[in-house]
Formats: C-alpha cells, sequence, structure tokens
C-alpha cells in the first residue's frame, strides 16, 4: 500500500479553487529517473527535456509505466536541485543517466492541483498555510505526480506532496 488513510485534512481556499490538505505516510514511488539542476525560468522546458529522454529508453526495454514524477531537492538562487522521471513497476536497472530512484517516504501533506501546471502555486501556498496553522515543518523535498495528459487543463490532475519533518513530541 502506497498510503495509509489520511490523518487530518484541512480545506484551504485559494482565489481560484479550494485545495484540500491532507496528510499520510507516503511510501515510496520507484522511479526511473535523471537528475539534473534546472532553472525556475526553463523549469518546464527542463522537465519535457528530461522525460523524452527516459520514455524511449522504457519503451524499448519493455518497462510497465505509470505516472510522470518530478522530486525537488531544494536549490539556490534560481537553480533548483530535481530528478524528473517515470513510475516504473517491474524490472529497471538503469541506463546511462536514467537511474533507478525513489521519491521520499514519510509523513507528508499533499493537495490535488486541477488546471495547468503553470497554476500550481496556489497548491503550493495551500500546502504552505498548512504547514503553518499545524505547526508542521516542510523536510526540504517535495514532489510531484502527474496523472494522465488530457487536453483540457481544467481535466489535467497533479498531486502535490511535502515530506514533514517529525512531529514534535
Amino acid at each position: 500500500m502506497r498510503h495509509r488513510a489520511r490523518r487530518d485534512l484541512l480545506l484551504v481556499l485559494s482565489a481560484s479553487m479550494p485545495y484540500a490538505v491532507r496528510t499520510s505516510q507516503a511510501g515510496p514511488r520507484v522511479l526511473a529517473a535523471v537528475r539534473a539542476t534546472a532553472t525556475r525560468q526553463h523549469l518546464g522546458t527542463d522537465i519535457v527535456r528530461l522525460l523524452d529522454m527516459i520514455w524511449p529508453v522504457l519503451r524499448a526495454e519493455g518497462v510497465r509505466t505509470g505516472h510522470n514524477v518530478v522530486v525537488y531537492y531544494g536549490g539556490e538562487g534560481d537553480a533548483l536541485d530535481i530528478a524528473a522521471g517515470v513510475e516504473v513497476f517491474t524490472d529497471f536497472a538503469g541506463h546511462g543517466e536514467i537511474q533507478r530512484m525513489s521519491t521520499p517516504s514519510g509523513e507528508a501533506a499533499a493537495t490535488t492541483h486541477f488546471g495547468e501546471y503553470s497554476d500550481m502555486g496556489a497548491a503550493y501556498a495551500a500546502l504552505g498555510q498548512w504547514c503553518t496553522s499545524n505547526r508542521r515543518r516542510p523536510a526540504g523535498v517535495n514532489w510531484e505526480v502527474y496523472g494522465d495528459w488530457d487536453d483540457d487543463p481544467a481535466r489535467r490532475r497533479t498531486d502535490v506532496y511535502f515530506l514533514l519533518e517529525p512531529a514534535p513530541r
């Protein structure tokens, strides 16, 4: 099981839509991924470029796949340390820059964004507000799981996760 039952739920209202924030014990998602440094200005282009490296290899090897995932490890200034990848459900040992990795595991706060990827800032704001309201600290790693593509932007789903530091005792 990837996630255990949620313990907390908070509805955060943004200017465009409400975001329900939930917590769960996130299990690792195994990825075929490439680590890279991206810039905020070219993030979308950088992610597509990295995924375009991965998909042909997975298809050629007949690997059973899931969704695209991007893990953010932080960065300085305009630079972001990321891993862009694809969920894999069968063996994948690696191929050049494309390595087997996993998303973080542990308690995470998450929300779901529907719409353009460029509008996900509100989802991040909702997660930040939830952390502040619940006196929880993000652990500095977050990730996005992209749902199946839809030509209608309003139906594009992205689940955004913040790994949380352990709760104070």
